[in-house]
């Protein structure tokens, strides 16, 4: 008779795991070749955390995945998030470093972690006093975002009426993810090359795809480039419904 209660376990429990986000998202947000710790790393001036975030300061969007993959890296050890506003610089053996002094929100203790952004390195650790992210401790960051795109996707008129919203969630991914990660070109190319198309829509179609790639990477969806990609089908349907008047160019053919 525990045949029935186990198997209501057991889906509850994969349904639990199927709620976790995607590894290609914890990739997208993590410093690559990220060993364990070493002592010093990133705590001492001689070995800060060399990001690359300027090493080509023409390149914005480098710069703005490279420092949330800082942000999003590590986690204090009680799982909560790192506040990094609290910058000043420093001189450090290959030039002038970042000096970070994080302070534990649970236990008040501060820690100074050093940061070079005009370098890269091939292999990162995690400082001593930090951890690093878990999927359980992302799932939890990423879902009031998760369930604002939800309600992006149910509104009426989404062109008009959640605007505020969508831009909300794209400062949001900027910030603290990155939207290079979630820009597919082969997506996307016949959207941004149409020369005749309103460029609020062409914004408004590109938007709707990185939060949708998001989204589906967030819920571990298998195929996550082909769901953005239809919702942004769907968008632009309700778009044509609510504002005929618009000039979409040849995405109505493209994306028909």
């Amino acid at each position: 008779m525990k045949t029935f209660p186990t198997l209501i376990f057991c889906l509850i429990i994969g349904f639990a795991k199927a709620q976790l986000p995607s590894d290609s998202l914890i990739t997208y947000i993590t410093f690559e070749n990220l060993k364990g710790y070493s002592k010093g790393y990133g705590t001492s001036v001689e070995r800060p955390i060399a990001t690359g975030a300027f090493t080509n300061l023409a390149d914005r969007s480098l710069l703005k995945l490279r420092m949330a993959k800082l942000e999003s890296s590590f986690r204090w050890p009680n799982g909560t998030a790192i506040d990094f506003t609290s910058r000043s610089s420093t001189a450090g053996k290959s030039g002038i470093v970042d000096r970070y002094t994080l302070t534990n929100p649970s236990t008040k203790e501060q820690l100074v972690l050093y940061v070079d952004p005009y370098h890269s390195d091939s292999l990162y650790y995690i400082p001593e006093g930090l951890v690093l992210v878990t999927k359980e401790m992302f799932a939890r960051e990423i879902a009031p975002h998760l369930l604002k795109i939800e309600t992006i996707t149910k509104t009426a008129d989404v062109f008009v009426d959640a605007k505020q919203l969508i831009n909300e969630e794209m400062q949001y991914l900027n910030m603290k993810v990155g939207i290079a990660s979630f820009v597919d070109r082969e997506n996307l190319i016949k959207v941004f090359s149409d020369t005749q198309a309103d460029n609020d829509l062409k914004n408004f179609l590109f938007n709707t795809y990185v939060l949708n790639k998001f989204y589906a990477l967030g819920k571990n969806f298998s195929n996550a480039k082909g769901y953005a990609y239809g919702k942004m089908k769907d968008a632009f349907l309700n778009f044509q419904q609510k504002h005929s008047d618009i000039n979409a160019g040849n995405i109505k053919i493209n994306l028909n």
